[in-house]
């Protein structure tokens, strides 16, 4: 599964994905990278597919306990954990230590994917992709080669202060650049501080910036899912309806975002406040709550019937259609 897919997959439950902030960073480390044997072994996080095809297959399976390829990377790393991304996620996947707010947390973009992390917990290294037949041994080889050189913040600690300004944000930008952007603000704060102070305007971290942005508004969106979920008295569900209308209506979403937002959350919310506030027969609100979901259908008509989503909108309206027909057959 590419980035795209995966990202797509994230989509199915509301429109993003989800992270939660990591733990604090610890800058003033006393271990010097030049003694790089004496750090303590990485943890590798390995996720994959619950579905993957060969290539991936053949990737995780080398890595598994007992094989020829894993033990030759055991004496370089502490851990290797896996994590397996569901095709069909649900909301225990958002949850902390969820599979998929693991992924985001560690700044997957693709399956399979190997992430380092160091002894604090830090992402330092990425590998992505799986692996051929021909190409398997040299890829379990990148993994040890790159577990050997753990790279935690001390290396930017050793970058000079009080130079050039432009130059001292370029270097520890490099020093940083094979850490997932998304991983950045929340594992290392305090170099984040450093660069803010010296006005950076380096790409890498700007782009760092904006997924750090991105996941906490991410974070809002997946807790607002769950309180969605759990909404049953008609007081919560309006104050959900609130929320999600007030994400639909962001002027920064796509058509295509605002519509899954529309059928996926919206939709469903006025026809559970419809049948909350049904009472053995139709009152003023109920009334209101059902042609408020009509009107959400109406909303998402054109949305591409060759799509989950868009034969979900149309089988709705359908129903809603024949349910009207045969209603005024009955009167």
């Amino acid at each position: 599964m590419d980035g795209s897919l995966f990202m797509r997959a994230l989509a199915v439950i509301a429109f993003l994905a989800l992270a939660f902030p990591g733990r604090a960073e610890m800058d003033a480390l006393s271990v010097s990278c030049s003694a790089a044997p004496s750090l303590p072994s990485p943890v590798l996080v390995v996720y994959g597919s619950e579905e993957p095809g060969s290539a991936e297959a053949r990737w995780l399976k080398a890595l598994q306990p007992g094989t020829e390829e894993r033990r030759a990377l055991d004496e370089y790393v502490r851990d290797v954990q896996f994590v397996t991304v569901p095709r069909h996620p649900s909301v225990k996947d958002w949850e902390e230590d969820g599979s998929l707010s693991r992924a985001a947390m560690h700044g997957v973009r693709m399956l399979p994917s190997v992430v380092f992390l160091d002894s604090k917990g830090r992402v330092f290294d990425l590998v992505e992709g799986g692996s051929s037949a021909a190409s398997l041994r040299e890829k379990v080889s990148l993994l040890a080669e790159k577990a050997q050189r753990v790279r935690p913040v001390t290396r930017v600690n050793d970058i000079p202060k009080g130079g050039d300004p432009a130059a001292e944000a370029s270097a520890i930008c490099r020093e940083l650049e094979q850490v997932p952007p998304e991983a950045w603000f929340r594992d290392y704060p305090g170099t984040m501080k450093r660069l803010e102070k010296l006005n950076c305007t380096v790409p890498a971290f700007l782009n760092a910036r904006e997924a750090a942005l991105r996941l906490e508004k991410n974070r809002k969106t997946a807790e607002l899912l769950g309180e969605s979920f759990r909404a049953s008295k008609a007081s919560s569900i309006r104050t959900c309806l609130e929320a999600w209308r007030a994400c639909a209506d962001d002027p920064s979403l796509s058509v295509e975002e605002r519509q899954l937002i529309l059928l996926s959350m919206v939709h469903p919310l006025w026809v559970r406040l419809e049948e909350v506030l049904y009472r053995e027969a139709h009152t003023p609100e109920s009334e209101d709550a059902f042609n408020q979901a009509v009107a959400v259908l109406e909303e998402v008509r054109d949305m591409n019937r060759s799509s989950v989503c868009g034969r979900r909108a149309h089988q709705l309206r359908e129903e809603l259609r024949r349910a009207r027909l045969a209603a005024a057959r009955y009167d």
